[in-house]
């Protein structure tokens, strides 16, 4: 099967997919922006794809002109694709491959249904008018859980019969970057990623409150950037067990901070799926999160982590404490996260992505007046 995956974000989500569909024999054409790759992967993208894994990267500075449109479809013409599978955005050059290519097979990722309060919330008005047309136009919706397929239900009832469900995959491609050997500190824990509201950093310094009575030793390290951490940036530091790194973190330094760490924290307001949580797995950290959008369904309770009510400072805190105080409890719950990262494996969701191609195209067929051999015999 020819398919074609394109997305504006999400680079090494995509290429992990990508390579696991490659090794059931499919042919992957990737369309990603060069800007996107360049904060990324980099200079080490033609090292991280796989064999049957082709990637076209565009200048998204040529959106305005016409001929890089035509350049777009050439490439993807050229390719014959089979099926189209489109990361939701809401960039023009998305909506152009879906309207050129509408006699093909669409599928579309929706990480998000609802916004996440804060930046994301505040897209503009031609991205959602296109997000809300990729949702008309796809013949299968694809999204990471049950509960995400519940809130999609809720605000786009019509759309509910086109849904498949796969969990988000590992993020394991950030071990490509391993080169040395970093010790795991007993005491630290981990809050990495986008410093946005729905994450909940005012939660985090409560938290932190908390542990620095109960926990002697306790250590956390915040890494990533984001306008919520100049909110409590200096609370932290005056709290004296808060290490700040306010920086974007690049794919070759993000081992240092998951191999040092012995749990990540997740005490967000709100969420879909978290790919914080596919990351930690993949490197046998433990996580400690509140019970929002489908964490829950991959951060088992007791098993490769503790789950807590959402807003519950003290509950959180108190997990926290009652994981690191169980030396022989966190090690057990360190191998589970590592079988988790197996079972949630790209290469292992391969056959799961198949099956939603071809219920796509059944489809698309359909829609079109055709039958598939299945209904003809």
């Amino acid at each position: 099967m020819r398919i074609v995956i394109t997305s504006i974000s999400f680079c090494e989500y995509v290429i992990q997919q990508a390579n696991g569909l490659a090794g059931r024999g499919h042919e992957i054409l990737l369309v990603m922006p060069t800007q996107l790759v360049d904060a990324t992967v980099g200079s080490d993208l033609e090292n991280v794809i796989a064999p049957g894994v082709k990637c076209w990267a565009y200048d998204t500075r040529g959106r305005r002109r016409p001929a890089f449109y035509a350049g777009l479809l050439r490439v993807v013409s050229s390719f014959s694709p089979e099926v189209l599978h489109i990361h939701d955005n809401g960039e023009l050059e998305t909506f152009v491959l879906a309207v050129r290519f509408h006699r093909v097979p669409l599928v579309v990722t929706i990480h998000d249904v609802s916004p996440h309060p804060g930046v994301d919330s505040r897209s503009k008005t031609r991205r959602r008018i296109i997000r809300k047309l990729l949702k008309r136009r796809a013949d299968v919706i694809h999204l990471h859980g049950k509960v995400l397929h519940s809130n999609l239900k809720e605000l786009l009832p019509d759309l509910a019969g086109k849904v498949a469900v796969i969990s988000h995959g590992t993020l394991s491609l950030f071990k490509y970057w391993e080169k040395e050997v970093i010790e795991k500190e007993p005491l630290t824990c981990l809050f990495f990623g986008r410093m946005e509201k729905y994450r909940g950093l005012d939660n985090l310094v409560k938290i932190g409150r908390i542990l620095k009575k109960t926990v002697p030793g306790i250590k956390i390290i915040v890494a990533g950037t984001g306008a919520e951490l100049e909110k409590y940036k200096t609370e932290m530091m005056e709290l004296g067990i808060f290490e700040v790194h306010d920086q974007f973190i690049p794919d070759e330094d993000i081992f240092r901070y998951f191999r040092r760490a012995s749990l990540l924290l997740l005490p967000y307001h709100e969420a879909s799926q978290s790919g914080v949580v596919s990351m930690g797995l993949a490197f046998g950290v433990p996580v400690v999160a509140t019970a929002v959008g489908s964490i829950p369904e991959v951060v088992i309770e007791g098993i490769n982590g503790k789950i807590v009510a959402p807003g519950d400072v003290e509950g959180f805190a108190g997990k926290v404490r009652e994981i690191l105080a169980d030396g022989d409890g966190l090690k057990r719950m360190s191998g589970h996260c590592v079988r988790s990262a197996e079972q949630l494996d790209f290469r292992n969701l391969a056959n799961e992505f198949v099956e939603l191609y071809s219920k796509a195209t059944a489809r698309k067929l359909r829609s079109r007046g055709e039958n598939t051999y299945a209904e003809q015999s």
